[in-house]
């Protein structure tokens, strides 16, 4: 799934890194991690700063990604749904009894 967004991950990386400021921040890492994220930045020749930017931002434009993906398979699943089939889902009073019923059952 990741290489799926490398090239759009690199575009918008490369956009919002090149025209930002930076801010001096402090984070907190366990001893492992720090030597763990140091050793794989030595072999990108990356300072630890620019590696951890970097999974940041990975990390958040993934994030948008799926979510976009997941808003666009909500779309298709509502627009495949009959609801003349569904007489319980008309109004949010038959929809609250609905799921009340549901869960009487399911104790």
């Amino acid at each position: 799934m990741f290489m799926m967004y490398y090239h759009y991950i690199m575009n918008q990386l490369t956009t919002f890194l090149d025209n930002d400021k930076t801010v001096r921040t402090q984070i907190t890492l366990t001893k492992r991690l720090k030597h763990l994220i140091e050793e794989k930045a030595r072999q990108n020749n990356q300072s630890l700063s620019e590696y951890l930017r970097r999974g940041a931002w990975i990390s958040l434009l993934l994030e948008e990604r799926e979510s976009e993906e997941l808003d666009k398979l909500a779309d298709q699943a509502i627009g495949s749904v009959d609801l003349s089939k569904h007489p319980e889902w008309q109004t949010p009073v038959k929809i609250k009894r609905w799921v009340k019923q549901l869960r009487r059952e399911w104790t």
